[in-house]
C-alpha cells in the first residue's frame, strides 16, 4: 500500500470551511456523478473520472468532522482505488484553516506497478490530491469572500 498525505492552508475561518466541506460533500453525495481528478504535469494535464463515495468519519477527539472518501476509476484502467479521509482542521488562530487529504491506495500491476509508483506514480498521486485540495480551497475562499462582501 502507498500512503498519501497532502494539505493546503485555506484563508477562511475553520467553522466556515467546515460548513463548506459538508455542503460540498452533500452535493456530491446527492449528485451521483463522477468527479474529475486532475494531475498537472509539466505542460500536460492528466484527467480521470472517478466514482466517489463519502461517509462521515469519526474523530476520537470530537473536534473535527472527517469524511471518509473512497474513489474508484470510472471505466477501470491502470489507476488505483483510493481510501482515505478528507478533513478541515483549525489553524492556530481560527481565522484560517487547513484542508487535509490522507489515505492509501494499492498501485495496480503488482511488482511492476509498485516500481512505477515508487518512481513516478506517487508523484502523480500527490499532484492529483494537491489539485483537488486547491480546487476546494479556491471554492471555500470564494464563498467566504462573497459572504464577507455581503456584510459590507
Amino acid at each position: 500500500m502507498a500512503r498519501l498525505n497532502e494539505s493546503v492552508f485555506v484563508n477562511c475561518p475553520y467553522h466556515r470551511a467546515r460548513a463548506y466541506l459538508a455542503m460540498g460533500v452533500g452535493e456530491q453525495i446527492h449528485a451521483g456523478r463522477a468527479l474529475t481528478l486532475r494531475a498537472p504535469l509539466a505542460g500536460v494535464e492528466l484527467k480521470k473520472d472517478v466514482l466517489v463515495t463519502f461517509t462521515p468519519g469519526t474523530d476520537p477527539m470530537h473536534m473535527d468532522q472527517p469524511w471518509r472518501v473512497h474513489w474508484t476509476p470510472e471505466g477501470g484502467g491502470p489507476y488505483p482505488d483510493f481510501d482515505g479521509e478528507l478533513t478541515v482542521r483549525a489553524d492556530e488562530d481560527y481565522t484560517s484553516s487547513v484542508l487535509e487529504l490522507t489515505g492509501e491506495y494499492l498501485p495496480p500491476g503488482g511488482v511492476l506497478g509498485g516500481t512505477f509508483d515508487y518512481v513516478f506514480g506517487s508523484r502523480v498521486a500527490a499532484l492529483t490530491a494537491r489539485a483537488l485540495l486547491d480546487q476546494l480551497r479556491e471554492d471555500f475562499e470564494s464563498r467566504y469572500g462573497a459572504e464577507e462582501q455581503l456584510k459590507r
